[in-house]
């Protein structure tokens, strides 16, 4: 009991620090003050993308489940965490988001 308590709070608060390191902000804990306007509001322009890359996933997996329109070989497949695979896939678009509004929002206009 103690120990899921000490996971818990030990884990709230680096996901309190990651946050802040992500956004930039100093509300949640953000460190780098090198931060200008432009990049956080690119970090930001991430998040919420990436977010709504995996509310659009999270739906298309139920439109697919409620249709029965599984097919192939991930039918069946069994998934001990899939909390892993949608941490990684938010994980990834906010990088490749990241990617897409640095170079968009980038002072070099090509």
């Amino acid at each position: 009991m103690l120990i899921e308590w000490a996971v818990s709070i030990t884990v709230g608060i680096i996901i309190f620090l990651f946050i802040g390191r992500f956004t930039g902000s100093e509300e949640f804990g953000g460190v780098n003050k090198s931060d200008d306007e432009r990049s956080q509001y690119i970090k930001q322009k991430a998040i919420v993308g990436s977010w709504t890359f995996l509310l659009i996933v999270f739906f298309m997996n139920i439109v697919f489940n409620f249709l029965d329109l599984r097919t192939g070989f991930l039918k069946n497949a069994p998934f001990n965490h899939p909390e892993l695979f949608y941490l990684l896939l938010l994980v990834g678009s906010y990088v490749v988001y990241y990617l897409i509004y640095s170079r968009r929002l980038s002072g070099n206009a090509k």
